[in-house]
């Protein structure tokens, strides 16, 4: 599967080379629509030829025969994800495959339409499982659909490591309460409760450490996986502003790594949902103090100026139109259906784009989520 993240989104935002073309595509791994795919692939770039055609482009031949090739490419159309995006433009290609389901759509302006990608990386695009024990400390990186396995350079490999103190057996063992449930009963060699506490939470210090040196560039959600009486300790010392309020409660060293996923990935996707409702929250007290816009011309020359901190659009809405980048004045063509000539842009696309060029955050709602009607709530610095 084609990785993209953040850097390759940067590397669309720098094309601009005109005429850039963009296709998205739903795609099959098995089953009777897999047959269809190059025949679909064949139609999108139909379409985008009669985009440019428009215009009386004279290089679209030169453009799409790349993607041409594709469509008779047998191991290409062999490995395919849940989504394909494909971005052409003069001496310009990339393809990527990805996890999740894509809507068919094409595109043909003076820059790529990056919305769709915009969105893929709102959800977690990579996520961390730290599974913590005494004997052993361990750590996944996640994506929607596998772990893989974290070289873990900078973090004590296990209490005896990270403390010096040789481990014989857990410190820490399990008794059956009277209240039905398990209580940490403390062992030691003459160590009371508070001094293996202690210990504890030295070893998790170490670790926590560790994994902010390792982990220091990423947003991503961290999630601990450990027995139930470490969370509370863990959560109470730990200086990682992405470690996930849930965890994994449990030994995860029997595991296989699918179990694993199938355990974080839920707990991952909450992440999003918070994103959005600390998002929403920005929103209310920004408008309270004027330092909000949702006018979608106003939007536009705020953006060309970097003053926006937050943009809010609404998913799967578009407005066809074309957007001067030294002044940010927009002129309107129409809203919705499909890409009406080669010089058009999604407005929403181009501020999402510039937004996030300067700085910025751009997030997609539902439109029932909004909080205005316009499609488009922008937070200003």
């Amino acid at each position: 599967m084609d990785y993209f993240g953040r850097d390759q989104l940067n590397e669309l935002f720098a094309v601009n080379a005109a005429p850039a073309v963009s296709i998205y595509m739903e795609t099959h791994r098995t089953g009777a629509e897999v047959a269809a795919q190059p025949l679909r692939l064949r139609a999108a770039i139909d379409e985008a030829r009669t985009i440019l055609s428009r215009d009386g482009t004279s290089e679209a031949d030169d453009v799409l025969a790349p993607l041409e090739s594709l469509i008779g490419d047998a191991d290409f159309w062999r490995y395919q994800a849940e989504g394909l995006a494909l971005f052409a433009s003069p001496h310009f290609g990339r393809l990527y495959r990805l996890p999740v389901p894509m809507s068919d759509l094409v595109v043909v302006g003076p820059s790529f339409h990056t919305r769709p990608l915009i969105e893929f990386l709102q959800a977690p695009e990579r996520f961390w499982v730290l599974s913590v024990t005494q004997k052993e400390v361990r750590m996944w990186e996640g994506t929607v659909s596998e772990l893989a396995p974290v070289n873990l350079a900078t973090v004590p490999a296990s209490l005896q490591e990270a403390l010096g103190t040789e481990v014989v057996s857990d410190r820490l063992n399990l008794r059956s309460s009277r209240g039905g449930g398990a209580a940490p009963i403390f062992h030691g060699h003459g160590a009371g409760k508070d001094d293996t506490k202690q210990e504890l939470e030295k070893f998790f210090r170490a670790v926590d450490s560790g994994v902010r040196e390792l982990l220091a560039d990423e947003i991503g959600p961290i999630i601990l996986a450990a027995v139930d009486y470490y969370h509370p300790i863990y959560q109470g010392i730990s200086k990682l502003e992405n470690l996930a309020a849930e965890g994994i409660v449990g030994n995860v060293g029997g595991w296989d790594e699918a179990r694993i996923h199938s355990a974080a990935w839920p707990i991952a996707q909450e992440s999003v949902e918070r994103k959005l409702e600390v998002a929403l929250a920005l929103w209310e007290s920004s408008f309270g103090r004027g330092k909000t816009e949702s006018d979608l011309s106003a939007v536009a020359r705020l953006a060309i100026a970097g003053r926006i901190r937050l943009l809010l659009t609404e998913r799967e809405r578009t407005v066809w139109g074309r957007l001067d980048r030294s002044t940010g004045e927009v002129e309107f063509i129409r809203e919705g259906g499909s890409d009406p000539d080669g010089e058009a842009v999604d407005l929403l696309d181009e501020l999402a784009e510039l937004t996030i060029q300067y700085g910025g955050r751009a997030l997609e709602l539902p439109g029932d989520r909004l909080p205005v009607q316009t499609g488009v709530a922008a937070v200003l610095r």
